[in-house]
């Protein structure tokens, strides 16, 4: 969970509105899975207690246009897969403008944040206090979702694979993902920069 604490900076970029800010993230680990080194097949699932993890960080988000969520909804859409998708997406890409190790990083995407009101995804640094990566994310927001775009429309794959829109360390087994869905998103996000209609693919 993620919650906004205060909102340090924001800033109208494209079709949306970009934050920085200080983000409490709270962790609950609530069991594992046990597979095997060769083929990773699952041999089982362990459930445990213990207690939650939490510390204060920066963290950067950003709104969805409301008639691309609109648009999404009204042709039953997997908005929570897209935004997911992104969040993931987005993550390991932005290493490449940071110069951090992508465990430096964390994130969350929700289709409706308690704080907010409205759809989004955030991107927070991974440890206490921050160390400049949400910062430098959003300063770059715009290259950010250029090249995080770029790596899920031209990656050759179906439906989302390891090298655009899964992640090794999601916390929710890489469920929900809709890597077209990502695409709308981050194309009407970049509107008008990238010349497009609400919805587009």
């Amino acid at each position: 969970e993620t919650r906004v604490l205060r909102i340090n900076k924001q800033k109208a970029v494209a079709a949306t509105t970009v934050y920085l800010g200080e983000v409490n993230v709270s962790t609950s680990v609530v069991g594992f899975r046990r597979r095997t080194r060769i083929t990773g097949e699952v041999l089982g699932e362990e459930y445990v207690d213990l207690p939650t993890q939490s510390y204060d960080t920066v963290g950067v988000w950003f709104d969805i246009p409301e008639d691309t969520v609109r648009y999404i909804r009204a042709q039953r859409l997997d908005l929570a897969g897209g935004l997911h998708a992104v969040e993931h997406a987005a993550i390991g890409v932005l290493p490449l403008y940071a110069l951090c190790d992508r465990n430096d990083i964390g994130g969350i995407s929700t289709p409706l944040h308690p704080d907010t009101g409205r759809p989004q995804v955030f991107i927070h640094d991974g440890l206490p206090g921050g160390v400049g990566i949400s910062e430098h994310g959003y300063d770059i927001i715009e290259r950010l979702w250029e090249a995080t775009l770029d790596v899920i429309s031209e990656c050759v794959c179906e439906s989302g694979c390891p090298s655009c829109i899964q992640s090794p360390k999601c916390g929710n087994d890489n469920h929900p993902l809709d890597k077209a869905v990502a695409v709308t998103l981050l194309r009407d996000l970049l509107r008008p920069l990238l010349p497009s209609t609400p919805g587009s693919t």
